[in-house]
């Protein structure tokens, strides 16, 4: 037993011999391996090979992995940014035109100080896409009466025809019940203008009435609403020889698609 210990320890000694040997031939700067160096590098190199592929393969796998996580939440951050920005926008948008009508108001007022203004806002309309006829939240109570007119800050609307305490109705200028005394107001000829049944505005007019497409349209004397409201411009003018008369058709100067508040205007009390 002894004897296989002096083996082992004297091979021990000469294969770490042989080790230093190797490793001092190696550190000298040699450029080309020995034939047993050849022999590992060839057999280790292909297996080098595949782990360091398998290596850059997961790691650019869970690379691309974490790439797209991060541009799920960027993509979600920025949606939610855009879906801000648009409500924002929106909100805006809606300031702005509330804004243009509130001014269109008190441009108005300002220019007829004659008048006493009453706000109203619109709470409901009858079915389809006119203002025909709607109903606003003030009434009696506001002292609101029938046949009050009622305007924005762009021109006629139409009249009060019925009053509660806190609501009224309106009967606008494009329903075809609708009639109103008008005057052209360039050559002041007179007519009677109405609606129709598709929410247009048509003027019957002598035949003989200087009218032509372009002239503003206002109220007469001899209507129920008050004198010199302003309607809106002809925009075509058709001669019925037969009946000796003209049809005029109007472009109101209202928006009756997109109403939302109105004035009702009163005379004003003259105070001593």
């Amino acid at each position: 037993m002894r004897f296989f210990k002096n083996k082992l320890a004297l091979a021990t000694v000469i294969i770490a011999f042989i080790l230093i040997v190797i490793v001092a031939i190696t550190a000298e700067g040699r450029t080309r391996p020995t034939a047993f160096e050849s022999i590992i590098g060839n057999v280790v190199t292909p297996i080098q090979k595949v782990f360091f592929k398998t290596g850059e393969f997961f790691k650019n796998s869970f690379g691309t992995l974490f790439e797209l996580k991060n541009l799920k939440s960027e993509n979600e951050m920025l949606k939610n940014e855009i879906t801000k920005l648009r409500e924002e926008n929106r909100k805006l948008y809606q300031m702005a035109l509330e804004n243009n009508r509130l001014r269109a108001l008190l441009n108005f007022k300002e220019a007829n100080p004659q008048y006493e203004y009453i706000v109203a806002n619109i709470t409901g309309k009858d079915p389809g896409n006119w203002f025909d006829m709607f109903t606003i939240d003030k009434g009696s109570k506001h002292n609101i009466e029938v046949n009050d007119s009622v305007i924005t800050g762009q021109g006629l609307v139409g009249r009060v025809i019925e009053v509660g305490p806190n609501y009224s109705k309106v009967l606008s200028i494009i329903d075809e019940r609708s009639s109103v005394s008008i005057i052209v107001n360039r050559t002041r000829d007179t007519g009677i203008v109405s609606g129709s049944v598709d929410s247009q505005l048509f003027a019957i007019m002598p035949l003989e009435s200087d009218i032509v497409k372009g002239d503003d349209i206002i109220t007469s004397d001899f209507s129920t609403f008050e004198k010199g409201l302003y309607i809106g411009k002809v925009e075509s003018v058709e001669r019925q020889e037969r009946k000796l008369q003209k049809i005029v058709k109007i472009r109101t100067s209202v928006d009756f698609k997109r109403l939302e508040e109105v004035f009702v205007i009163k005379k004003a009390k003259i105070t001593d």
